[in-house]
């Protein structure tokens, strides 16, 4: 995407807390569907695909994508870099921040052990967290990627783990 995203400012998302393998804001990794929908409080998704085993809803005004399991309950949860809320861990903002304050924040000794995937986003796999970059404009962004426990065996690679093939497009 070449032309500058609308983005929400600080002030227009919420915030919310990562929990390693547990949850993410309001969702916690194995809500249904209909949880997923009343926790989020975006209304019904903007868009989405198949059923949800192994299907998945964007919520545009959410600012998040989630995914589901065979089983139908939530695995995995991305969070859109310009819409979505800001997510913390230890006080470290995760969303919406620069390439290089990654870096900073990973050399500073603050992250856990990770390595790069094929596309050089750090992967953070002892707490299920893959950091993708999202462009906007002339920058790029973090879209943090969290998983459930059950998916974060080898799931940083878009062909080595549970991960649908949708999310490495976006």
């Amino acid at each position: 995407m070449l032309l500058d995203p609308e983005v929400k400012s600080d002030a227009e998302r919420l915030r919310w807390d990562f929990v390693p393998f547990i949850s993410v804001g309001p969702l916690h990794f194995g809500m249904s569907r209909d949880q997923v929908i009343d926790a989020l409080s975006a209304g019904k998704p903007t868009y989405g695909e198949g059923s949800t085993a192994s299907g998945f809803d964007f919520f545009y005004e959410g600012g998040v994508t989630v995914y589901y399991s065979a089983q139908g309950e939530l695995a995995c949860a991305a969070v859109d870099p310009f819409q979505g809320p800001l997510v913390f861990i230890g006080g470290f903002q995760l969303t919406h921040r620069l390439p290089s304050e990654i870096e900073a924040w990973m050399r500073r000794g603050e992250a856990w052990e990770f390595r790069l995937n094929r596309r050089c986003e750090p992967t953070f796999e002892e707490v299920g967290l893959v950091i993708r970059g999202k462009q906007g404009g002339d920058l790029i962004r973090s879209r943090p990627v969290f998983v459930s426990r059950e998916w974060a065996a080898g799931f940083a690679n878009e062909d080595g783990g549970f991960i649908p093939l949708r999310e490495w497009q976006e």
